[in-house]
């Protein structure tokens, strides 16, 4: 797989910052708003202090405002519930430096556009609000007191990523961990290690260093609870590759089991822990290790609902993983973008297998070839950051949008066709919703999407009897996607306000009679489904939406997950929890 693109000054990321020497940034920084944009202007990024008593200090950060990093402005305080406007952060940090040491701040993200200055000096820039970025920074830094300033905005805009409307909060800030990364002078930048295409025995490592020294140094790859110990020589570029067999302890929902993976230079060591799995399309089935299986999933948004905040610890990860398999799931779609490590690592850690997809939502400006490479770029820093997660088994490339339009058609054809060149160990899919009734036959719906031709698994998202009227018996009703691929139902479902009950007959009673169903008519129509590999109901929790409008039901929340903001479960919450239950009775 190549190396991740970076957006304009930014450095592709190390690979497993988790794993590396580093000094957190987290904690609270200063802030100043921004509403009139002024900040660039009056060169906020440069907070000195004149010693001159008759030069005038007009900036000063300390002693105002502060935010908790990592974490979103808007439930910090209320004032910034709707704020869409640059923010600017300011912390200083202590720093020695030692000899034969290279230093990196790194970012696990900013959402959603980012302007860094150390000490003064803009050193960088970063486009995308959920993926990690980095700067080389020793030459910069000094002994003593640094000052770091971050610039961020959420800005929406007819050609930003996600663009001027999308179904979630606009949360912005630094909501990830910001860190000091501390390296030898050559080191382990980057490393895939994964079975090769389509067999359980055949093991690939790729391994980058970094540095002046790169050219010609032995790399040790060790694999922890084996006697498994190859040495590989770098080239002139700092790459080495190596491949072998052997009989390994297969990663699997029902048997989650990670090696302790290490990869050392002469003067660096990186320890990760990696699954080892063969994940296979043929025909309509989908393969786990040789295995049929059924995705049984559900959708999940970066969102603690009971605390109206954006998630971003391990706590809050293993909060959200811990509901998704009490549901009874074997696989999870982390919408609608690349959620934090924590989330990916303790899905892989716990036996969940993972959809992960870009922002890509709906109304994205294909027309405009800017916008495209941001997208490019995007899903390559993706899949760069989690390409050693076993548990990822589908990259997905967008969420309903337009197939009436050529560019885009043009566009994501291309970028599939790129993804299978960049990584050909896990499926290429996209979230379709051109799915409509056949002019001559009410029992059918027939998927209008070329984009579906070249997706290795079609996934489709269709809200029977919530946004589109049952015109048949829903278990007469056809599917007709593609008959020669497997079909995942990405989303589906219906709003409901827990423990309002009321006629389950009437769409417009909100209530969980009339969610519940929903989706047991769903559910008789998937069994007539003869290529249906999953589903994925929408959504595990209720989750906020400024842009839902109903003011006695809604109030500013998508109101169609299986679990209330509080954490209760709603009557179809256990529809879905026995429909899976016999799927994996079953063995389906």
């Amino acid at each position: 797989m190549a190396s991740a693109a970076c957006f304009s000054f930014s450095q592709t990321p190390m690979q497993n910052v988790l794993g590396r020497d580093c000094q957190s940034l987290n904690g609270k920084w200063s802030i100043l708003t921004d509403v009139m944009n002024s900040g660039i202007q009056k060169k906020w990024g440069n907070p000195v202090k004149y010693d001159d008593p008759l030069k005038l200090n007009e900036l000063h950060y300390d002693g105002g405002m502060t935010l908790d990093v990592p974490g979103d402005w808007n439930t910090q305080r209320p004032e910034f519930l709707y704020y869409e406007a640059p923010m600017w952060y300011k912390r200083t940090f202590n720093f020695k430096k030692e000899n034969g040491r290279r230093y990196f701040l790194h970012f696990s993200a900013v959402s959603t556009n980012a302007q860094v200055f150390l000490n003064g000096e803009l050193i960088g820039k970063h486009k995308g609000g959920f993926t990690p970025f980095q700067f080389e920074v020793g030459e910069r830094l000094k002994e003593g007191n640094n000052i770091v300033v971050v610039r961020v905005d959420n800005i929406r805009g007819e050609n930003t990523i996600p663009a001027l409307k999308f179904d979630w909060w606009n949360y912005g800030g630094i909501t990830r961990d910001v860190n000091l990364i501390s390296t030898p002078e050559t080191f382990i930048e980057d490393y895939w290690v994964r079975l090769d295409e389509g067999t359980m025995e055949k093991v690939l490592v790729d391994v980058k260093l970094n540095g002046r020294n790169c050219a010609g140094q032995k790399v040790k790859i060790k694999l922890g609870g084996t006697d498994i110990i190859k040495e590989i020589k770098t080239d002139t570029e700092g790459r080495a590759f190596i491949s072998f067999k052997t009989s390994l302890e297969l990663w699997s929902p029902e048997n989650p089991h990670l090696y302790d993976v290490s990869i050392e230079s002469p003067l660096d060591k990186v320890e990760d822990k990696i699954g080892f799995r063969c994940f296979e399309v043929k025909g309509t089935e989908i393969y786990l290790n040789g295995k049929p299986l059924f995705l049984r999933g559900v959708g999940t948004h970066e969102e603690i609902a009971h605390d109206r905040r954006r998630a971003f610890s391990e706590e809050d990860a293993d909060f959200l993983v811990n509901e998704v398999i009490a549901l009874g799931c074997n696989f999870v779609r982390l919408v609608h973008y690349p959620h934090n490590e924590y989330m990916v690592r303790k899905c892989e850690e716990k036996g969940l297998m993972m959809w992960e997809e870009i922002p890509i939502w709906q109304s994205i400006n294909f027309k405009n070839s800017a916008v495209c490479d941001d997208i490019t770029y995007m899903m390559k820093e993706m899949m760069h950051r989690d390409k050693n997660r076993c548990g990822i088994v589908i990259w997905a490339v967008s969420n309903e949008t337009l197939p009436r339009i050529k560019e885009r058609n043009d566009y994501l054809i291309k970028l599939v066709k790129q993804c299978k060149t960049w990584d050909n160990t896990r499926a290429i899919s996209a979230a379709t919703n051109a799915l409509f009734y056949d002019e001559t036959d009410s029992t059918k719906l027939v998927l209008q999407d070329p984009l579906a031709d070249y997706l290795d698994i079609v996934g489709v998202n269709k809200y029977m009897g919530w946004y589109l009227k049952w015109k048949d018996a829903p278990d007469k009703t056809q599917w007709i996607t593609h008959p020669d691929k497997p079909l995942i139902i990405t989303e589906f479902g219906a709003e409901a306000v827990y423990a309002n009950y009321g006629d389950g007959n009437n769409i417009n009673s909100w209530s969980e009679n009339y969610m519940e169903r929903v989706y047991k008519d769903n559910i008789k129509s998937f069994n007539k489904i003869p290529n249906l590999r999953g589903t994925s109901p929408w959504h595990l929790f209720d989750f906020r939406s400024p842009r839902r409008a109903h003011a006695m039901y809604q109030q500013g929340w998508n109101r169609k997950g299986l679990i209330s903001p509080e954490g209760n479960r709603k009557r179809a919450w256990y529809v879905m929890k026995d429909y899976y239950m016999e799927k994996e009775k079953n063995k389906e």
